[in-house]
Parts: C-alpha cells; sequence; structure tokens
C-alpha cells in the first residue's frame, strides 16, 4: 500500500470523526436512562432518528449525483451535528418533547455523515476505494480512544460537558478534511433523476443483497442497545460502557487492515456467510453472561463481526451500482440496510425486553443472526 497525502489525510479525517462520534453517541444509551427513560420509550426516539435518515439518505445521495459533489453536503451535516449534539447533552432533565427532537437529529447526523463518508472515500479514486477497509480502520481506532474519553468527560464533569467538548473535536475533524478532494463523478449528457435512483429498487441483484444486508445491521445495531442495557442490568457503569466499546474498536483493527484481501479471496457472500455465523455465537455469548467478563467475552467476537459486514456491504452494493449513480446506490442501500436496520432495532428491543426480558431478547437477535446466515448460505449455494 503506497501512502500518499490523500490516505494520510483520510487517515485523519476518520480518526477524528468517529473520535467526535464516540462523545456524541457512546453513553447516549445511559444518558437517556439516567434521566428516567424507559427501554419502550428510548425505542420511540430511535425510531424517529431512523425515519429521518432514511428519507434524507436517499435525498442527498440523488443531490450528490446530481451536482456531481460530496464535500458541500457534508459539511451542511457536519455543522447541524455540532449543533444537535451541544443542544441534546445541555438538556438534563427529562422532556420527552425535546428529546424526541434531539435524539433523533443527533442519530441522524452521525448516520449520514458517516454515510457519505464512506461514499467520498469509495469514490474519490481506485486507491482509495481499495484501501476503503484500512482507512475505516483508522474510525475504529477513533471510536476506541473516544469511548473512555466521553466516560472520563462525565465522570468528572458530567454529561453536559459532552456538548462543548464535541466541538472542539468536530472543529479538528472538518479541519483535517480540508485538504481532501471532492469527488470526480463520472460525467453524463443527462443528469440523473429521481427515476434513475427508483430504479435501483427494481434492480433484483441489488435489492437481493441489501436485503440480507439490512437483516445482519439489524442484528449489529441491538448492540447499541440490548447489550449496553445487559451491562447496566449487570451493575456495570459508564467505565464499563466505555471500556466495552475501547476494548471491541479495538479489536477490530485487524480485519479492518486485512477485511479486504480476505473478501478479494472468498468473495462477498462467503464474508457475509463467517460475519453472520458469528454474529449469531456473540449474541448466545451475551444471552449467558452473568458478569461484566462475560460481556466483554462477547464484545470480543466485534473483532471478526463488524470490520467483515462493514468491508463486504460496501464493496457489494458498489459492484450492484451503476457507475454514475454510485452516491445513490450507496444511500440508498444504507436506506434501507442501515436507516432501516436503526428503525427496527430500537423496537424489537424495547418490546421484547419489556415483555421476554433482556437475556431471551439477546438469544433471539442470535437465533436471527443464524437463519440470515442459513438463507445467505442457500442464496450462494443457489448462485454458484
Amino acid at each position: 500500500m503506497k501512502i500518499t497525502k490523500q490516505i494520510v489525510l483520510f487517515f485523519a479525517y476518520y480518526f477524528m470523526h468517529f473520535f467526535a462520534q464516540a462523545i456524541s453517541y457512546a453513553l447516549l444509551i445511559t444518558f437517556l436512562t439516567t434521566l428516567g427513560y424507559t427501554a419502550t420509550q428510548r425505542s420511540l426516539f430511535f425510531v424517529a432518528d431512523a425515519l429521518f435518515g432514511m428519507v434524507f439518505q436517499v435525498i442527498l445521495g440523488y443531490l450528490c449525483d446530481r451536482h456531481q459533489k460530496i464535500k458541500p453536503y457534508l459539511y451542511m451535516l457536519l455543522l447541524v451535528y455540532v449543533i444537535g449534539t451541544y443542544a441534546l447533552y445541555r438538556t438534563t432533565e427529562m422532556n420527552f418533547l425535546v428529546h424526541i427532537f434531539l435524539v433523533p437529529l443527533v442519530g441522524s447526523m452521525l448516520r449520514l455523515s458517516a454515510s457519505l463518508s464512506d461514499s467520498l472515500t469509495i469514490e474519490t479514486s481506485e486507491e482509495t476505494r481499495n484501501n476503503y477497509g484500512v482507512i475505516r480502520l483508522f474510525g475504529s481506532i477513533g471510536w476506541a480512544v473516544g469511548s473512555p474519553v466521553a466516560a472520563w468527560i462525565v465522570a468528572k464533569w458530567g454529561y453536559p460537558m459532552l456538548g462543548p467538548s464535541f466541538i472542539v473535536f468536530m472543529a479538528l475533524c472538518v479541519a483535517s478534511i480540508l485538504g481532501i478532494k471532492d469527488v470526480k463523478k463520472v460525467s453524463s449528457s443527462d443528469p440523473v433523476t429521481m427515476s434513475d435512483v427508483q430504479s435501483l429498487l427494481r434492480n433484483p441483484s441489488y435489492m437481493l443483497t441489501v436485503v440480507i444486508l439490512f437483516l445482519l445491521f439489524v442484528v449489529d445495531m441491538t448492540q447499541s442497545y440490548s447489550v449496553i442495557d445487559k451491562i447496566w442490568y449487570l451493575n456495570g457503569s459508564e467505565k464499563d460502557v466505555g471500556n466495552y466499546w475501547l476494548m471491541a474498536a479495538m479489536l477490530e483493527l485487524p480485519l479492518f487492515f486485512y477485511g479486504g484481501r480476505l473478501m478479494q479471496k472468498l468473495g462477498s457472500f462467503k464474508t457475509i456467510i463467517i460475519a453472520g455465523f458469528f454474529y449469531g455465537i456473540r449474541y448466545v455469548v451475551y444471552g449467558c453472561a452473568t458478569s461484566i467478563f462475560h460481556m466483554f467475552v462477547g464484545g470480543a467476537l466485534q473483532g471478526v463481526t463488524y470490520p467483515l459486514l462493514m468491508v463486504a456491504s460496501k464493496i457489494m452494493v458498489d459492484e450492484k451500482t451503476p457507475e454514475n449513480m454510485r452516491t445513490s446506490g450507496q444511500q440508498v442501500a444504507n436506506a434501507v440496510y442501515n436507516s432501516g436496520s436503526a428503525l427496527v432495532s430500537p423496537i424489537l428491543v424495547g418490546l421484547m425486553e419489556d415483555n421476554i426480558g433482556i437475556n431471551n431478547s439477546l438469544f433471539v437477535i442470535a437465533a436471527m443472526a443464524l437463519i440470515t446466515t442459513g438463507i445467505t448460505i442457500f442464496i450462494n449455494k443457489k448462485q454458484a
């Protein structure tokens, strides 16, 4: 791998972006819990978050392809993200009407800015596309460092200090992206229209990929709710949550580095099958856990599951998308499998935890991962 100026700038940008994300999001569940919200109430916030993200993800992809630019829209998202995060953590009393607006705003800006950053990386050049896994690795490092920093800030100054801290770190994030070139879109005499975007949804190969990814991202997304609730159930603290994210993010690094090579050797479907199998094992461990240590054992499998899912998902979607609609292809797919899973996951977790308990909820999620893996194996054999 040749280290160029653009690659180094992407390294710096992903590190600072995910560091800032950890400050804004790693302790959001515990923040809402300390304010007195139940699992079902919290799920309503995240449902609104997902609905907002699904709509704007499609619109953003269309605008980027139509105007052949990504960075101006990314700057806009980061600005709104800063304002929303600052306002969220300054609201330290239980106020449902305020939080039903601020929580979705922060969550959707996190996902939209991350998704648009991935499109920027994949589309900037063949070099950055081929090294997406290594670039994304620096995002994991940023999250790993930022999570315990967030816990330290809360322990020392309380949740309200997360807002000003986020502003500082996001300013460094923006500074690092200034030197990154915007994408060079494929020129066309006919601008991209919404009918072109709709045609993606009529592409069977594209939609099959999206459905598989949706099911696995539902499994992955529940980690932000059910796993944190299980740590809380086992009398864990904000420090335990911060250390959990630190460990999980650090263990992602090797496969973010080598995941691209593994996918080239095995193919994207087999890579997804491996990820799905280990997701199932992981949630069985969570369900059986009787101590914080057991939760960390399950979290160690993050080193296999998430990197393989992330690397394979971006490349799989890119391969199924027309070249002049690559941003739309990524954003529409993300609207379904990322924002869509963000819509389903909090509802699923909230209802299950309130009705069958935390442990049974984790076993149901494990079963979902294994069933999806079985379906993917069947499809892979049929296409072989």
